[in-house]
């Protein structure tokens, strides 16, 4: 796999269209669409390669080599985020004391362990 290809997934997972990620980098909307071009891909200078990375949370080295995905700081697994997405925002939704409730009920669990 090569860095249009890892781009091009990135930009999936994120969830993004061109525009936006554009808009997030500040990277031109048509500079990116070459990036992942499948003719010809161009490889972007290792300035706008930080920015790209960095508005989609991941690292330049896995942009180019597929190495270390994850930003060191990144905490939480965006993977993780998407799939319990429809229950943050039901929970989100809630009442404070609801919420709370909630917290509870999942910090028991895990202790469960």
């Amino acid at each position: 796999m090569d860095f249009n290809t890892r781009l091009k997934e990135e930009i999936e997972f994120a969830d993004l269209r061109y525009k936006e990620l554009a808009e997030k980098s500040g990277v031109a909307e048509r500079a990116l669409y070459n990036y992942v071009a499948t003719k010809n891909p161009s490889m972007p200078p290792a300035d706008v390669a930080v920015k790209i990375a960095n508005a989609l949370e991941t690292t330049v080295e896995y942009l180019v080599l597929g190495k270390n995905k994850e930003k060191q700081t990144q905490a939480i697994d965006l993977q993780k985020i998407h799939k319990y997405a429809h229950l943050i925002e039901k929970i989100d939704n809630l009442s404070q004391q609801q919420q709370k409730l909630v917290q509870t009920i999942v910090i028991e669990m895990e202790n469960w362990k």
